[in-house]
């Protein structure tokens, strides 16, 4: 229980730039599409490249080696691009989720003090700041156009390429900084781990903000196409899959659900499709057996995080299909370690991540790593007798729903604003559909309890909608340690039994 599994291996030879994924398949494949647009656009890999190069000069013109240079936008071409273009240029690429509030927004860019902000108009004039171009203004498009700007001299994989927020156990977002080679391992290591195949196409539901936008990085190593979408709505995706011959998409288990009941509702076919990347969560023995009946699909499970840059286990399909068949044991696991990280599981039961992929700082410059190289990942798990993860809890209290993690620290202190409530403390339930629902036990400051819609209408204008909660319970007292913290492992398992069903 206490081993280390993986070989962490880090004598290879120094990875690649980021931009290099790029390059090296423009070479391989130059009239291979990189990016398709939602629209139907089609950016081959030899002019995204050359976009790239354009993008990185124009803005090591506008900007000091080392600065920050933020992007709040919907997925699409032009982010695709800076995330290699921003790197390219010796700058750190910030990238901030686009659901979030204006004023989250502002606070995250109070912390990350970039000298410029790219992004979609209407995420950016909320802001009313000086420093922002969106993507229709004639520099940014003729900055990914121009021969102009010199090319930057390359950086080198230890120095910073992305900054990525994470929500931490006490509600403060935490800047995660990832370099290139930290993320380069992460993509090299799920090549090998999810066996990606060469030239297929790959479609991203999920917001380039998140660092799920790497597998955008994992395809184009393997010269394959990438279709960014802003949303995800089943019939969208449906279509999309069948209009561009999709062969691999990454899907959130709720995601799933909606697929096979509108490919159930419409009649739909999706023969092209090959291959089903989720993490976050396990899958549900049922709902792998009603997609393997409708797919013909491969399924791949991982775990990671944003201090982890992607992956570090794999669950491929053979341990899919064993545990459709009855071995539902299997599908409790988050697979196994790639070859250059190691695992191990501390005295307490968490959870150890070391590796060239783990980032080392947290901005702008606290370790994220104890002193031997491991990262703590506030996870508590084992290693089965197969050397696979098991995900067991979390010593964080964040909430997973929808994909989405959520502190619920800071749903706490929205509601705690507001004057029927006296105390409050948030958890996560079991939801069939959402996977964790967010919960708020409330003590109410009179004797009738305020309205619960209302309650989560106030948290939804205060922070991003997917934060709010989904159900609200009113008790007299909430249960609390001996040290005088609220025990919310009772909540959970005084509330498991009420919505397990």
């Amino acid at each position: 229980m206490g081993g280390v599994v993986g070989h962490g291996d880090r004598s290879g030879s120094a990875p690649p730039l980021l931009h290099h994924l790029v390059s090296d398949a423009a070479a391989i494949a130059p009239d291979r599409p990189a990016i398709i647009a939602e629209d139907g656009t089609v950016t081959t890999f030899s002019e995204f490249d050359r976009a790239i190069t354009a993008a990185s000069g124009w803005i090591a013109s506008r900007t000091a080696l080392g600065d920050r240079v933020a992007v709040i936008a919907d997925n699409g071409p032009n982010y695709a691009a800076l995330y290699y273009a921003v790197p390219r240029a010796g700058r750190i690429l910030v990238l901030i989720n686009q659901r979030l509030s204006a004023d989250e927004h502002l606070a995250q860019l109070a912390t990350a003090a970039p000298t410029l902000v790219l992004g979609d108009a209407r995420y950016l004039e909320p802001l009313s700041r000086p420093d922002t171009i969106d993507f229709d203004d004639e520099q940014w498009t003729a900055a990914t156009q121009s021969t102009q700007w010199p090319v930057p001299e390359e950086p080198s994989p230890d120095d910073p390429a992305w900054l990525l927020f994470t929500s931490g156990s006490t509600g403060t977002p935490k800047g995660v900084v990832h370099t290139h080679r930290s993320i380069t391992t992460a993509v090299r290591g799920s090549i090998a781990g999810r066996s990606v195949r060469p030239g297929g196409v790959y479609l991203l539901p999920f917001p380039m903000c998140h660092i799920a936008g790497y597998n955008m990085l994992v395809h184009h190593a393997a010269q394959s196409t990438v279709l960014p979408v802003a949303a995800f709505r089943p019939d969208a995706f449906a279509a999309a899959v069948n209009q561009y011959r999709v062969t691999s998409c990454s899907l959130a288990p709720t995601m799933l659900h909606s697929l096979l009941a509108h490919l159930d509702e419409t009649g739909t076919r999706l023969p092209t499709l090959r291959d089903i990347a989720y993490g976050s969560s396990a899958i549900p023995a049922a709902l792998l057996r009603r997609a393997l009946d409708r797919l013909d699909v491969g399924f791949h499970q991982g775990y990671g995080m944003t201090e982890t840059g992607g992956n570090v286990t794999f669950l491929g399909p053979d341990d899919h299909r064993a545990g459709a068949a009855g071995d539902t044991a299997v599908l409790a696991t988050a697979g196994r370690p790639h070859a250059d990280v190691q695992i191990r599981i501390a005295p307490n039961g968490e959870i150890l991540v070391r590796g060239d992929q783990v980032a080392h700082r947290y901005w702008p410059d606290t370790p994220t790593t104890d002193e031997d190289g491991w990262l703590h990942t506030g996870d508590v798990g084992y290693l089965d007798a197969e050397g696979r993860l098991v995900v067991t809890d979390r010593l964080k209290d964040i909430i997973i729903t929808g994909g989405e993690n959520v502190s619920s620290r800071e749903v706490e202190d929205v509601l705690s604003s507001h004057p029927d409530v006296d105390h409050v403390a948030v958890v996560g339930v079991p939801d069939p559909y959402w996977g964790e629902a967010i919960c708020a036990v409330v003590v109410p400051t009179g004797s009738t309890p305020p309205d619960a819609d209302a309650l989560i209408a106030y948290v939804r204008e205060r922070i991003a909608a997917f934060k709010r909660p989904r159900h609200v319970v009113f008790v007299e007292a909430l249960p609390h340690t001996t040290s005088g913290k609220v025990a919310k492992q009772v909540l959970r398992e005084q509330l498991r039994e009420r919505f397990a069903g």
